[in-house]
């Protein structure tokens, strides 16, 4: 017979949990402690009150505190002995049952498996039932009663607190699904940024490897003048040598640079916008172009930047938007050069392209981004769409604002929504408290009325003499009486064919004389009058 899993079960159930609490954890425990120990050192003092003797109210008051602290304990370490103890002192203290409802929420919060505390439910109630059945055979509603309390002590407040896990369990996977898909999109970003800064290095070879050619040019026709000396001459070949190894070393670090996969470009490297819109417009697309400034004289960097976002932008309208009018205005000032691309809504339905990377928009804004200008696209609010780019003229790259803090902004909202969350459970708890609170006030506001409206003091008692006529006598007495029934009553406690009202001699709470008056009425006269004769 194997016996290794109910060892193991055994031994996950004997061992303590992980973690270490953090400060805020055990500032709750400790508030949560204060408040269960003054809501039972007030049962203690009610007890007291009642004719409890010192020394045993003294007793209760320090051992009621001891397990309080002994419960609160147990419940991060050993949260079913924690139940297990609250259970027992509920039975001693009625504020317990408190404690006994937080610590049952509490188990089924912090365990991590049910099946140790689905045992010990199970075994108690079964026990608790053969107990009951052989102490109590005639008093079977008793004990099932007392089972079904505990059923609704317990069990009920451990199934909300293993809901309430679970429910944080699968929230926090749910953040972190997706925290793993924005960095999935973070790599996706940093990729597109590496290539179109690889492109940058093969627009800016093309435009060096042609300067550093028109010089290595121009010295070996220096090189090879017969209006030069020989040390004039020497100097022309060594500039064109250092030129013609300077392009070499340049296309070496650019095929280094170039990513493998990088497709090879199939336009030309010196290509203007006007040459690609014209190309582009000769395949079947409506473009036009819009020129607003002199735009033949940009910097390098900022050309091909330019005729980057119009390509792109034509790529992507021929793509997601076949069939509509494509426009692209280029405005320069003295300062800055603007490129927008806007295409009109297209003709037909939109072409089943499946979800776009939008890769094809980060390398735009990486591109300008590194030329030190802004970038922007979207709908244009008529069912098209527009990408706008501005970039300085006076050629200096720059870094410009990166799009950082894209984790945090995950953890802003999560933690908005913890807040939220919060907000709402302490609204959800602090509803009913107050409701009974106000409950409490209302019914002890009805309570000292009713009890000044019934009370008779006792020198107006004093003062009543038997025979004297019964509207004489009520009209100095309270306005209400006291209600009593027969059964709080002494047997013959009413003289036959007579009527009693009865009264209390002190209208405070927990009054220690109070004394309950009764005035019996016979024929119009006061018949009897005493303190009344209750059980």
């Amino acid at each position: 017979m194997d016996l290794s899993a109910p060892r193991t079960g055994v031994r996950r159930a004997l061992s303590p949990l992980g973690g270490w609490p953090t400060r805020g954890a055990v500032l709750r425990d400790v508030l949560f402690a204060a408040v269960i120990t003054a809501v039972c050192l007030g049962e203690v003092a009610f007890r007291f009150s009642g004719g409890m003797p010192a020394a045993e109210a003294l007793t209760t008051a320090g051992a009621a505190v001891a397990l309080i602290a002994l419960t609160v304990v147990l419940g991060r370490l050993y949260p079913l002995l924690a139940l297990v103890v609250a259970l027992l002192g509920s039975f001693w203290v009625y504020g317990f049952s408190v404690l006994l409802l937080c610590t049952a929420y509490l188990a089924g919060r912090r365990l991590p498996a049910v099946w140790s505390a689905v045992a010990l439910f199970t075994s108690g109630a079964v026990l608790w039932m053969v107990v009951a059945a052989l102490v109590w055979p005639d008093n079977p509603a008793g004990w099932t009663a007392t089972v079904s309390t505990l059923v609704f002590s317990i069990v009920l407040p451990w199934l909300v607190g293993v809901y309430r896990r679970q429910h944080v369990a699968l929230a926090e996977a749910g953040w972190e699904h997706a925290r793993q898909l924005q960095r999935e999109h973070r790599l996706t970003v940093d990729e597109a940024r590496l290539r179109e800064r690889s492109r940058i290095a093969q627009d800016m070879h093309d435009s060096l490897g042609h300067e550093l050619s028109l010089i290595a040019l121009r010295a070996g026709a220096l090189e090879v003048s017969s209006d030069l000396d020989e040390e004039h001459r020497r100097s022309a070949s060594e500039l064109r040598v250092t030129a013609v190894n300077a392009t070499r070393h340049l296309r070496e670090i650019i095929g280094v640079l170039r990513a493998d996969a990088e497709p090879a470009p199939t336009s030309p490297a010196g290509e203007g916008v006007p040459a690609l819109v014209e190309r582009v417009r000769d395949s079947g697309m409506r473009v036009g172009l819009v020129r607003d400034g002199e735009t033949g004289d940009l910097p390098p960097m900022v050309d091909r930047a330019v005729h980057r976002v119009v390509q792109e932008s034509l790529t992507n309208a021929a793509k997601y938007a076949p069939g509509a009018d494509v426009t692209v205005w280029l405005t320069t000032s003295g300062e800055r050069v603007e490129a927008r691309v806007t295409n009109t809504a297209p003709a037909g339905p939109p072409p089943d392209t499946g979800p776009g990377g939008r890769r094809g928009l980060i390398g735009l804004r990486e591109r300008v981004r590194l030329s030190g200008g802004s970038f922007a696209a979207g709908p244009d609010g008529h069912g098209g769409w527009e990408v706008c780019a501005t970039m300085p003229l006076d050629g200096s790259a720059g870094e410009g604002p990166e799009e950082d803090g894209e984790e945090a902004e995950i953890d802003q909202l999560q933690l908005a929504a913890r807040r939220r969350v919060r907000g709402w459970t302490l609204a959800l708890v602090l509803a009913p408290v107050a409701a009974a609170a106000a409950g409490v006030l209302a019914l002890g506001w009805i309570g000292v009325t009713n009890m000044e409206r019934t009370t008779l003091p006792p020198e107006e008692f004093a003062a009543l003499s038997v025979g004297d006529s019964q509207a004489e006598v009520e009209a100095v007495l309270p306005e209400n009486s006291v209600y009593m029934d027969a059964g709080m009553l002494e047997e013959d406690a009413v003289p036959p064919g007579a009527t009693c009202s009865y009264y209390r001699s002190d209208g405070t709470f927990f009054s220690g004389e109070l004394v309950f008056y009764q005035l019996c009425f016979a024929e119009g006269r006061l018949l009897t009058k005493g303190e009344a004769p209750l059980r």
